[in-house]
C-alpha cells in the first residue's frame, strides 16, 4: 500500500516544480492539477530504466503507448480504442490544437463550455480560429454537481447554426468534477452531427471517478458521436506525471484517422519524450493498483472537504465532484468579489486557482486541488476559515 500521506511541504518543494515554487514557502499550493502523492512503483520503475541505459535521445515513436491504452480503456474505461487509429503526441493540448486544425475550416468558431479549463480559452485563436464561449447551464439549489450543471444544448446548436464547426469537451469535466450522462452526451451529438461537426473530447481525467461513477467516453455513446469524436488523452493526470509530455489522439473510423494523419504537419505531432512514454505504457499496463489507492484517497479528502465546508465555512458551498481531484468552491456568497482565490491566497497565504480564470461565469468560485496529503489538506482547510473570520 501507497503512503499518500508520507510527503512533507519541504519534500514537495524539494521537487522543484511549478506547484511548490512558484510562490514562497509561506503560501500553501492548492492550485494546478498536479498531485502531491508518491509515484506509483511500476512507473518509477519504468524512469529509472530509461535513465540506466541513457535513453536521451531523439524518441522513437512506435505502436506501445497505442496498444497499452487501447487494453487500459478497454479495462478501466468500458471505452473501445483501436490502437491503429490512435497517434502519440507531446501532450494533450497539442493534440487538440492539431485537431482543430485538421477538423474545421478556418473561420468557423469553436464552442467552449464555460467554467473551462483555461487553456482552452486560449486554443482556438492559435490555430487562427474564434473561441465561442457557450456558458454551462447551473441550477440553483441543486443537491448534487449532476444536478447543478449541464450542457446548454440549445446554446450550442446557434453557435454552430452560426458557423462553428467543433466543441472542445471535457467529460469528466475540469472544474466542475461532473461526469455527463449518455443521454446529455448523445443529444450532444445530434446537434454536432446535424452541422456536420466534431468534438474535440479531453478525457484525460476519466480514470479518476469517485466511488459508484463509471465514465462514459464520448465515443462510445453512439456511431453518431464515435462519427465526429476526436478523442484526447494521457496518463500525466491519473499518474501525476505532467512533466513527462506524452499523450494520445485517437479517432475513432479509419477515415478520420487518415484525414488527421494526411492534414497535420508531422512536426505538429512528434515531441513526446521517451521517459514519457515509457512512464506512459507503465501506468497504463501495471498502475491499476496504485490508481485504486489514489482513488480512495482522493474521496477520503473529497469527503473531509464536504464536512468542513458544510460546518466551519458559512457563505461557501461546496457539492464534491463525480470526477478529477479538482473541488469547486462556490464562495459568491462571502462578499469577496468576482476572486476569491487572489483574496484567500493574499489574505490566507493559501493558493486555489481563481474561478474567473476559466471564463466569466467562474467570478466568484475557485478551484482547490484534493489531490493532497491529510496534513496539507487540513493547513488549508484551517488557512481558508482564519481568513474568511478573519474579515
Amino acid at each position: 500500500m501507497t503512503d499518500f500521506d508520507a510527503l512533507t511541504p519541504e519534500a514537495l518543494r524539494a521537487r522543484g516544480s511549478m506547484k511548490w515554487n512558484r510562490r514562497g514557502p509561506e503560501v500553501l499550493p492548492m492550485w494546478v492539477a498536479e498531485m502531491d502523492y508518491p509515484l506509483a512503483e511500476p512507473v518509477a520503475e519504468a524512469i529509472d530504466a530509461v535513465v540506466a541505459r541513457q535513453g536521451f535521445g531523439y524518441a522513437e515513436v512506435d505502436d506501445r503507448v497505442p496498444r497499452a491504452f487501447a487494453d487500459f480503456a478497454e479495462r478501466r474505461l468500458g471505452m473501445s480504442v483501436n490502437p491503429e487509429w490512435t497517434t502519440v503526441v507531446p501532450h494533450v493540448l497539442a493534440g487538440i490544437e492539431v485537431a482543430i486544425d485538421v477538423f474545421t475550416p478556418k473561420d468557423a468558431g469553436v464552442v467552449v463550455t464555460t467554467p473551462a479549463y483555461m487553456h482552452f480559452l486560449e486554443i482556438p485563436g492559435l490555430t487562427g480560429r474564434q473561441a465561442v464561449d457557450v456558458p454551462l447551464l447551473e441550477t440553483p439549489g441543486a443537491q448534487t454537481v449532476d444536478e447543478q450543471w449541464h450542457l446548454d444544448l440549445d446554446g450550442i446548436e446557434r453557435a454552430f447554426a452560426e458557423g462553428a464547426r467543433s466543441l472542445i469537451l471535457c467529460q469528466p469535466y475540469n472544474p466542475v468534477g461532473k461526469v455527463f450522462s449518455r443521454e446529455e452526451l448523445a443529444a450532444l451529438a445530434r446537434i454536432v452531427a446535424k452541422y456536420d461537426g466534431w468534438v474535440i473530447s479531453d478525457e484525460i481525467h476519466a480514470p479518476l471517478t469517485m466511488p459508484g461513477i463509471r465514465h462514459i467516453a464520448y465515443a462510445s455513446v453512439d456511431e453518431t458521436a464515435a462519427s465526429h469524436c476526436v478523442t484526447v488523452t494521457s496518463a500525466s493526470k491519473s499518474f501525476s506525471i505532467p512533466g513527462l509530455p506524452c499523450a494520445t489522439v485517437t479517432l475513432h473510423t479509419q477515415q478520420a484517422h487518415q484525414r488527421f494523419i494526411e492534414g497535420a504537419h508531422p512536426d505538429h505531432l512528434y515531441g513526446a519524450t521517451t521517459l514519457g512514454m515509457e512512464a506512459n505504457i507503465a501506468a497504463f499496463t501495471h498502475g491499476d493498483e496504485w490508481l485504486d489507492e489514489v482513488r480512495a484517497a482522493i474521496w477520503a479528502n473529497t469527503l473531509r472537504l464536504k464536512e468542513f465546508v458544510d460546518a466551519e465555512l458559512p457563505g461557501v458551498e461546496y457539492l464534491p465532484g463525480q470526477a478529477t481531484y479538482l473541488a469547486w468552491l462556490d464562495l459568491r456568497q462571502t462578499g469577496l468579489g468576482d476572486d476569491p482565490g487572489s483574496w484567500l491566497a493574499e489574505h490566507g497565504k493559501v493558493w486555489l486557482n481563481s474561478g474567473a480564470d476559466f471564463g466569466a461565469n467562474g467570478a466568484g468560485f475557485a478551484r482547490l486541488n484534493l489531490a493532497t496529503t491529510t496534513a496539507i489538506l487540513e493547513d488549508g482547510l484551517g488557512r481558508i476559515k482564519g481568513a474568511l473570520d478573519a474579515r
